[in-house]
């Protein structure tokens, strides 16, 4: 028994910091053209991504500078379905440029963003009806921080991934 119960704290352990060091973004591509899937950092289109009414939503899988490698299963959200595009064909992966990813911030927004990626970091100075106004861009992930910037580009700063809200019609409780 005693064997059985420290596995699963063993598997569950597991799962939560698995889970803390994933992200998601959905797609936030104001350039007026179709977002371009790559199969390197900016390497050779491999997808375009044409605008939908609900958006699309990707996992993020590591950076590399000012890229991502992205999950080649993309959710489409406000489809009826909330169907699925999988990207196939890329020995290589696929990318995008943080550039065309976004999120917000999931419930209580006051001192979420840091200098640094600690919960003892001093919190960065934003007027909550700010963040309302702008997204966030993915920089970098360090354990459970995710670094992000605001898509004005006048804040930069760390968050707890945990803290993410993906989901491009709505606001995360």
């Amino acid at each position: 028994m005693k064997k059985i119960i420290l596995a699963s704290l063993m598997m569950l352990m597991t799962m939560t910091v698995f889970a803390q060091t994933q992200a998601s973004a959905f797609i936030l591509d104001e350039s007026g053209s179709p977002t371009n899937v790559r199969n390197a950092p900016n390497g050779s289109v491999v997808k375009t991504l044409p605008d939908v009414d609900g958006g699309y939503v990707v996992e993020l899988l590591e950076s590399n500078g000012n890229w991502w490698k992205i999950d080649p299963i993309i959710d489409i959200y406000g489809s009826d379905d909330d169907d699925q595009i999988c990207l196939e064909g890329s020995k290589t992966g696929y990318w995008v440029h943080n550039s065309v990813l976004a999120f917000n911030i999931a419930g209580e927004q006051k001192n979420v963003i840091r200098e640094k990626p600690s919960a003892k970091a001093k919190p960065l100075k934003l007027n909550t009806s700010y963040l309302f106004d702008v997204a966030l861009r993915p920089l970098e992930i360090k354990g459970g921080w995710i670094k992000v910037v605001t898509t004005d580009k006048k804040y930069t700063g760390w968050m707890p991934i945990s803290k993410i809200c993906d989901n491009p019609l709505t606001t995360c409780p």
